[in-house]
């Protein structure tokens, strides 16, 4: 499965090992749940993956059909954002930190997933063998993105949860009007983000050749790609003497986002790669 873990660490999916994997349309396709499974909901088989089949529509619509990512200028996303509670950051009392849910407009019916998608351009060229840029490629990687899709995300994240973006980890280039910030990649054991290559010219369809840590360890991938990136976003909030913060008090919220996905359309040459990682 690609659609990584819940944030409790339990696997979002389970495979059924007495099925063999099939190519799922979770509006039409219902097959009978794996022992044990939940049998109030039917359950549908998504790339080899049993999901509750609300779970599928939604996991098809932004993983497959690519609806509904942020980006199209002319289209805003059909989506609400959501953090449905913050719980205490181990170490520091004072900070809190909640996962953001995205519910999705599907034919005029919502259905929640922990996945939104974007329109973005991921850096894989090599950078400085300094400190600072360890881990580059295989944790965290680049990503940039037009200033216009940031202040769309932003404006949709504070109208949904009533934070304010703190804008903390993001550096926006006056001169060419985009923002570029560090997306983090999961790591084993959790699923590794993949990487997924257009195999025709409508870019209707694509093939998975691996997680980004492989692609970008080949050296014919050291380039920047356009690609629609599917990520999992979580907020951290800081409170006062341990009582959790609530919005609408003047809070910032942090924004994390963790890449799972890239569906690539190809290379760009008009964006120059960040070589170093600026001093924080």
């Amino acid at each position: 499965g690609e659609a990584g873990t819940r944030r409790d660490n339990k696997p979002q999916t389970t495979k059924a090992n007495h099925q063999p994997p099939t190519t799922m349309d979770a509006n039409e396709d219902r097959r009978v749940p794996p022992a044990g499974g939940n049998e109030e909901e039917p359950m549908v088989n998504w790339r080899g993956n049993w999901v509750p089949e609300r779970e599928g529509i939604a996991l098809k619509h932004v993983f497959d059909e690519m609806k509904d990512y942020f980006g199209q200028p002319e289209t805003d996303p059909k989506v609400n954002f959501k953090i449905p509670n913050l719980r205490q950051v181990a170490g520091d009392p004072n900070l809190w930190r909640g996962e953001v849910e995205f519910t999705y407009q599907i034919e005029r019916n919502p259905f929640t997933l922990d996945y939104m998608s974007i329109d973005v351009c991921i850096d894989l060229t090599p950078k400085a063998r300094v400190s600072n840029m360890e881990n580059y490629g295989s944790t965290w990687l680049y990503a940039y993105l037009p200033c216009y899709t940031v202040e769309k995300i932003e404006e949709y994240f504070e109208v949904g949860t009533g934070w304010r973006p703190s804008g903390k980890g993001t550096v926006k280039d006056e001169n060419r009007d985009i923002v570029h910030f560090e997306a983090q990649l999961n790591v084993r054991p959790q699923p590794e983000p993949s990487f997924w290559v257009a195999n025709d010219e409508e870019k209707k369809k694509f093939t998975r050749i691996g997680t980004i840590r492989e692609a970008a360890d080949d050296p014919a991938n050291h380039f920047i790609f356009r690609c629609i990136g599917i990520f999992m976003v979580s907020a951290e909030v800081r409170g006062h003497s341990g009582v959790e913060p609530r919005p609408g008090f003047g809070n910032e919220a942090s924004l994390t986002f963790t890449l799972v996905s890239a569906r690539t359309l190809g290379v760009v040459d008009s964006v120059a790669p960040i070589v170093y990682r600026p001093r924080r």
